[in-house]
């Protein structure tokens, strides 16, 4: 994955929020919108180092729902538009905002194989009360490392 296109199409937009428009040249405005708003993912993904990764299973069509929702919000044609008052396009900008920043502080990991800032960095501290238990401690350490 890179940090470059939009995540969504516009067909994928017409079927999240229910509209339907078979004007072109209204299509061609969509997807340049979805590309526009795609960049505020790119920023958050590129800012923890995950433009260029492995994507955990769920982690397309999550990123697919930012872009569509965003553009959603921010599109404003007469064909293909949701219908959203300005009190759920600022719910819509608040909830985007929250989710960028739990990627920017790593809340969430979109990279396959990787855990979130949350998830428990040890199960079990190992304790050296002897010298021996510190010899051991030390010689775990060097051969889990490699």
């Amino acid at each position: 994955m890179t940090c470059t296109d939009a995540y969504a199409t516009y067909n994928e937009f017409a079927n999240f929020w229910g509209v339907d428009c078979t004007e072109v040249e209204a299509q061609n405005t969509m997807t340049q919108c979805l590309e526009i708003t795609a960049t505020n993912i790119h920023a958050s993904l590129a800012s923890v180092g995950a433009c260029d990764c492995t994507l955990a299973s769920w982690a397309l069509n999550w990123l697919k729902k930012l872009n569509i929702i965003e553009a959603g919000v921010m599109y404003n044609s007469r064909c293909g538009r949701p219908s959203l008052t300005d009190e759920a396009k600022r719910m819509f900008l608040e909830w985007m905002d929250r989710q960028l920043e739990l990627v920017r502080t790593s809340k969430i990991e979109v990279c396959a194989g990787k855990t979130g800032a949350d998830w428990p960095s040890i199960s079990w501290a190992s304790q050296a009360l002897t010298e021996r238990q510190t010899a051991e401690i030390i010689a775990n350490a060097i051969q889990s490392e490699g």
